[in-house]
């Protein structure tokens, strides 16, 4: 898909009709660790890919997701929640281009079982994903929805 109109394509898939293929899931967790982070600290973040059904009816706010994925870091400040925006959008963008649902989730974290998490991590950003029926078409977006400032 070309990328502008993957964009313009993009929105938030809430129903989900069925588990991702293993494949899938790599290249979801290729482009991850594709994205950037402040001062190349991949060490200090984790993926955790929750597909077990007793831990995800754990955690609210997942629209029945089959696929869950949580990113966390360690010492929590601004750049570690920017940078994990960034490895989500990545994947999100992977999800949409292999034709799969997601959703950006940021309001499930704090019921994420902490024990799922490696030690030292705290949750940050999910990604719900997952098969859907919905279809990805390129809309038009307003160029006033942000207000822009230009300064030659």
């Amino acid at each position: 898909m070309e990328t502008l109109n993957m964009i313009k394509s993009r929105r938030a898939i809430r129903k989900y009709s069925g588990q991702i293929t293993d494949e899938q899931l790599k290249k979801i967790l290729m482009a991850a660790n594709a994205a950037p982070v402040s001062l190349g600290s991949y060490d200090e973040y984790r993926l955790t890919v929750i597909q077990d059904p007793k831990v995800l009816a754990q955690i609210g706010g997942t629209y029945d997701a089959p696929t869950f994925i949580v990113v966390s870091a360690q010492n929590l400040g601004s750049s570690q929640y920017v940078s994990s925006g960034a490895i989500v959008h990545n994947m999100e963008l992977a999800a949409q281009d292999q034709g799969l649902g997601s959703n950006y989730n940021m309001g499930s974290m704090r019921s994420v079982p902490t024990e799922v998490l490696p030690d030292g991590f705290s949750a940050v950003f999910g990604l719900t994903v997952g098969q859907t029926t919905e279809k990805f078409t390129p809309r038009e977006i307003p160029m006033d929805r942000i207000k822009i400032n230009i300064v030659k």
